[in-house]
């Protein structure tokens, strides 16, 4: 099963993922963390107090930055039957995977097709490796792009919605101000989950 998990910055989709997720579990449980460490002093701390919770939720916290990355993954992990699969956020992968460095130190922007058909392509994998699979992904298309780079990666973003929603059969749950608001429901397990976290 495959569950898209969406919202806006600080929306809450993150918790509602790793509730959700935690609920799921039948085996293994994974959190594939896509954020480089790296920045200021507030984004570090945040990944820590992340880390913190994930550890105490029993996930096994796996690093993996770009589409390349999530593929070599799916090519060692065993078929874990029950595991579940979280990855959070797949807006900052794709964003990792579209804008990449050359040897040399330059740059490069890759076409948005490379990207999407290389992401689409581990996310099958993991999906049909997996008992469960849960996304989370950024809405970012209230606002308009303020640059044509900006355009293509929003373009791209949703483009990989769609496939993911068309391609692996997804879920769609959207998180608005922490409250579910389930778009798709393909199995029943969000209704199933809004309802008991609601009483």
């Amino acid at each position: 099963m495959v569950t898209l998990v969406i919202g806006g910055a600080r929306s809450g989709k993150s918790e509602f993922a790793e509730q959700f997720a935690s609920t799921r579990r039948n085996n293994r449980l994974f959190y594939v963390a896509t954020l480089r460490p790296a920045g200021d002093r507030e984004n570090l701390e945040r990944i820590r107090r992340h880390q913190t919770i994930r550890a105490a939720r029993s996930f096994e916290t796996v690093e993996l930055y770009t589409p390349d990355d999530l593929d070599h993954w799916c090519n060692e992990l065993n078929s874990e039957g029950n595991a579940v699969v979280l990855l959070d956020c797949l807006g900052v992968m794709l964003s990792q995977g579209k804008y990449v460095e050359s040897d040399g130190g330059q740059w490069v922007e890759l076409e948005n097709e490379t990207v999407e058909c290389a992401v689409m392509s581990a996310l099958g994998k993991l999906a049909r490796k997996t008992e469960d699979l849960i996304i989370v992904a950024p809405d970012i298309f209230k606002a308009k792009a303020p640059d044509p780079s900006t355009d293509r990666y929003m373009r791209l973003l949703g483009s990989v919605l769609q496939s993911i929603v068309e391609i692996l059969d997804s879920s769609v749950v959207e998180v608005v101000a922490g409250i579910p608001v389930i778009r798709r429901d393909c199995t029943g397990a969000l209704n199933s989950f809004a309802e008991r976290i609601g009483s």
